[in-house]
């Protein structure tokens, strides 16, 4: 997927490929299951109260089967929510090349944006790892900081920034040096 969002120019390798932390998947993931066991929890209640009341009549009749539906509905919808996010966050990279660094960023499913620039406009890199389970998961922030006029390049939420960082200045240290 990448090669074909990449087209490498001459001499050029791909140096490393940064994706984002598994965490903020999982948080989604996480939050979509939560959500559906309250959904579920509360057709059981209504169904069980309904039942404790000895109402057996045409009310339990209809409030079943539509509230099996409402809960395949919601359970479509979250699992259509949690497959954009994983599609955004498996197409989004950022690749680090001999001679340039790639943001690719999936925004929706059918629109992608690559940009990129050189090695050479690099004039800062900056890494911030900020909250309790960044830290404990080691994830954050990098931002390059470049000689344009243009926004910084900020590298959300991935694994190791502070590797990132020194990847990225071992990269240009290599390319200063030829």
């Amino acid at each position: 997927m990448i090669s074909e969002a990449v087209s490498l120019r001459d001499g050029e390798e791909i140096i490393t490929i940064v994706r984002r932390h598994w965490f903020s998947l999982a948080a989604v993931g996480a939050l979509n299951i939560f959500i559906f066991l309250i959904a579920t929890v509360v057709l059981v209640v209504a169904d069980v109260s309904l039942v404790a009341n000895g109402d057996t009549s045409e009310v339990l009749r209809v409030l079943l089967p539509v509230g099996f539906f409402a809960l395949g509905f919601i359970g479509l919808l979250l699992w259509m929510y949690f497959f954009a996010v994983w599609s955004d966050h498996w197409l989004d990279a950022w690749v680090i090349t001999s001679e340039r660094v790639i943001d690719i960023e999936q925004k929706g499913f059918f629109t992608r944006e690559v940009s990129s620039f050189p090695l050479e406009k690099i004039q800062d890199i900056t890494c911030t790892i900020s909250g309790v389970i960044p830290t404990w998961l080691h994830f954050g922030d990098v931002r390059i900081q470049t000689a344009s006029i243009s926004n910084d390049f900020i590298m959300k939420q991935v694994p190791f920034p502070d590797m990132v960082k020194e990847h990225l200045l071992d990269v240009l240290q290599t390319k200063e040096e030829k």
